[in-house]
């Protein structure tokens, strides 16, 4: 029965994916699994954070590695070595 276990956790994983792009954590039990997709499913009426916010943009970002600081262009976005130390302000 434990492979059937292991089944259902991948299944889990890969729905909470797809619908809510959110990356559950397969090393839990499956009952903690399933109730936090639940939560996941019940938590989708409420607005989130993104929603009511509008989204800043970073004006200074600096390399933690080399200490350079420079400004912000949307290719180094994905570049964990960038950390933003001053957003634009409008």
């Amino acid at each position: 029965m434990e492979t059937g276990k292991r089944f259902r956790k991948d299944e889990l994983y890969k729905e909470a994916m797809d619908l809510f792009n959110v990356k559950l954590d397969r090393r839990l039990k499956l009952e903690e699994l399933e109730e936090q997709f639940v939560r996941l499913k019940n938590n989708t009426n409420e607005p989130t954070v993104d929603d009511e916010t509008e989204r800043r943009v970073p004006r200074t970002i600096r390399n933690v590695v080399t200490g350079n600081t420079f400004g912000f262009l949307p290719n180094w976005e994905s570049n964990p070595n960038l950390e933003v130390i001053e957003w634009e302000t409008e």
